[in-house]
């Protein structure tokens, strides 16, 4: 919980659903709390590049099935735009129900920093909003198995593409991954098991700063816009197996 006396800027936040009941819900709980604030809804992606443009937000809640443009799409855009202006926001963070799994590996890919469920706890989703804020990626613990452990290891398995085998995968990345210098590896391996930049920074005794360079260069050597796209990346590769995983979660 963050003490109102301890907020000197708020976090701007922009909640995409096309539902009116979800977007009023989700924005009572962020201007609940002393260090977050909505400013501003939208019920497609469209009207999400507009208010983006309009209001510079922070975090962008995404919905992924919205009419006009969906989630995807909107997600792709707006992490190409910040990626291309050198920029690291806004951060997208997706809502999703179980039945979205391709749906989210697919926001992923395309940049964003995290996903949810939509009927995640309230102060689960604040946290969220934080984390993603700070830098941080994150998933729902509820679904991080089904699309970590399910998803990237259904595409790896031999099928009639042989480009879709575990060791294609694995090759596609290896030449990429030989860039990163050996302490790259280790924050690589470390994002992938879940820990945050605070985390990493007392496993590793330096500071938060340091953590976050080091992120940073590890992201542009593998052409990547945000944390969890390499953590899909490290399962991918191998350099992280099923089952080795934990996500841990700091407000």
């Amino acid at each position: 919980m963050v003490a109102a006396a301890e907020v000197t800027e708020k976090i701007k936040i922009l909640v995409v659903d096309d539902q009116g009941v979800i977007r009023m819900g989700l924005s009572m709980i962020l201007d609940h709390e002393p260090d977050l604030t909505t400013v501003a809804q939208a019920g497609d992606g469209e009207e999400a590049l507009r208010m983006i443009a309009q209001y510079d937000p922070d975090v962008v809640l995404m919905d992924i099935r919205m009419p006009v443009m969906d989630g995807l799409e909107a997600t792709e855009r707006i992490t190409k735009a910040a990626k291309e202006s050198g920029r690291d926001r806004p951060a997208v963070l997706v809502l999703t129900t179980f039945d979205d799994e391709a749906y989210v590996l697919s926001a992923v890919r395309a940049g964003a920093s995290g996903f949810l469920l939509k009927d995640t706890d309230p102060d689960l989703l604040v946290s969220a909003v934080r984390a993603v804020h700070r830098g941080d990626s994150l998933v729902d613990p509820a679904s991080t198995r089904v699309l970590l452990e399910r998803c990237v290891e259904l595409e790896r398995q031999v099928g009639n593409n042989p480009a879709d085998s575990a060791p294609a995968a694995a090759g596609r990345w290896s030449g990429l991954l030989s860039q990163l210098s050996e302490r790259e590896r280790e924050i690589l391996v470390w994002m992938a098991r879940g820990l945050s930049n605070r985390d990493l920074a007392a496993k590793l005794f330096v500071s938060e700063t340091t953590v976050k360079t080091h992120v940073s260069s590890v992201l542009s050597k593998l052409g990547l816009s945000s944390r969890v796209q390499a953590v899909v990346v490290a399962y991918e590769a191998g350099v992280v197996r099923p089952g080795e995983a934990e996500v841990r979660w700091d407000g």
